[in-house]
């Protein structure tokens, strides 16, 4: 079984990284973070 965190939380991420396999967002999510879309999509792959 993988699990995957749903979020677009910087900090979640970076918290759980050595539990999950992967990441999953959506647009409302990432909204929710107040920062522009493909700037946080992007921090997001490089962790």
């Amino acid at each position: 079984m993988k699990i995957y965190l749903d979020t677009a939380n910087l900090d979640e991420i970076r918290e759980l990284a050595d539990l999950i396999d992967g990441v999953t967002t959506n647009p409302s999510l990432v909204a929710k973070e107040g920062r522009p879309f493909w700037d946080l999509l992007a921090e997001i792959c490089r962790l």
